[in-house]
């Protein structure tokens, strides 16, 4: 019984309470800084495509040309190196 009294105390506590309305000056500067839409040019989305478009592209060739190169058997370069221990 008390929970649906505490419960309904604070339903009906918003009862009577009146909607704030903003100063009319404040109001209409912030309406205007939400409508300020700040734009890129388009000769700045043109040069962000153009260097997407070129690192693409040079990340392609440099793929293509370590794929073609052949390997070196390591046994062949470890053995060319030094037959000895010799540290000095």
């Amino acid at each position: 019984m008390e929970a649906n009294n505490w419960i309904n105390e604070v339903l009906e506590s918003t009862n009577g309470i009146s909607k704030a309305t903003p100063n009319q000056e404040l109001f209409s500067k912030i309406q205007n800084k939400i409508n300020v839409q700040n734009t890129v040019s388009n000769q700045w989305i043109w040069i962000a495509a153009a260097s997407f478009a070129v690192l693409v592209s040079l990340n392609i060739k440099f793929i293509i040309s370590n794929s073609n190169k052949t390997e070196v058997p390591t046994e062949t370069i470890i053995s060319s190196v030094s037959n000895n221990n010799q540290l000095y």
